[in-house]
């Protein structure tokens, strides 16, 4: 068991003490002549039990207080909280105010960042002009040792088919095919998926985006180029979600309808071999880095 899943298991624990504990006081309350009891402990089959003299014993189930205390959600057509879905309502992570592991480059032309996306090699088949035009092109960078960029990646697969007509999806990862053939978990096949992905061992746009922790996506919008959102998508209570994604494209469609959008998408992908200066930049792995912060389900 994970060490996240044991301090979920922990702090339920101890709320659930906490409230089987009140309600023996307050049962000592209604009986003048109750003792103290005995002190709180978990049986056989993970039960906390208060018992209180002369009465029945406080207990409640460690298992069912975990499950209730958690979001109830539906991964199959919500994919993007898989983050938050084992958080309990209470945990600090869902407190945090909005952040990003990169510099921020919102409202800014990827143009003016790179003159073209550089991909190392291709692993599906390249997108062409056809495939971009008129449409928002999501681009994430991740890695194979890291568990939430693994996790995303049926949430990919999932907004990909969903919008289709309005969304392009493309993953870059900073390990090599050889990583990827191996991951761990039995989560999709990165060869048999419905968007494009790409290896770039140079991480060279995540290191143009300052991208200092993954996943880490920018969504570009189809006039200009320009990043209109930025961050982790399946950040608890900042998910990349149906909401946000409709509100961009009912922008691009209004466009589409006015004639406003351009011919061809104005950035391109480009496959290009990285130096060894840009390969050595690419972040070592520590055993902090392939921890799994959140506590969320694995695909492992």
């Amino acid at each position: 068991m994970r060490s996240s899943n044991n301090w979920i298991i922990g702090l339920s624990l101890a709320m659930a003490i906490a409230f089987a504990g009140s309600h023996s006081a307050l049962g000592q309350e209604e009986s003048s002549d109750a003792g103290l009891g005995s002190p709180c402990y978990v049986d056989d089959d993970g039960n906390v039990v208060c018992p209180t003299p002369g009465k029945e014993s406080t207990t409640t189930n460690v298992a069912k207080l975990v499950a209730e205390s958690a979001q109830s959600v539906d991964l199959e057509t919500q994919p993007w909280l898989v983050e938050s879905a084992n958080l309990p309502a209470n945990s600090p992570v869902l407190k945090r105010e909005h952040m990003i592991w990169a510099d921020s480059f919102l409202w800014v032309a990827i143009e003016d960042v790179v003159d073209a996306i550089p991909v190392e090699k291709w692993l599906t088949k390249a997108p062409t002009p056809d495939d971009l035009r008129g449409k928002y092109v999501l681009v994430e960078m991740w890695a194979t040792w890291c568990p939430p960029c693994r996790r995303s990646l049926p949430y990919l697969d999932f907004i990909s088919k969903k919008y289709k007509d309005d969304l392009v999806v493309v993953s870059i990862c900073e390990m090599d095919e050889n990583a990827i053939r191996n991951m761990p978990g039995k989560g999709l096949n990165i060869f048999e998926i419905g968007y494009f992905a790409a290896v770039d061992t140079g991480r060279r746009l995540a290191n143009k985006l300052g991208v200092r922790g993954i996943p880490h996506a920018i969504l570009l919008e189809p006039t200009v180029g320009g990043v209109v959102w930025e961050g982790m998508p399946t950040l608890p209570r900042y998910e990349l979600d149906d909401k946000k994604l409709e509100r961009y494209f009912s922008i691009g469609r209004k466009l589409a309808e006015a004639g406003r959008l351009p011919e061809s998408f104005p950035i391109k992908f480009e496959v290009s071999e990285p130096s060894a200066e840009d390969r050595a930049s690419r972040r070592r792995v520590s055993s902090k880095d392939s921890e799994d912060a959140f506590g969320a389900p694995s695909m492992e």
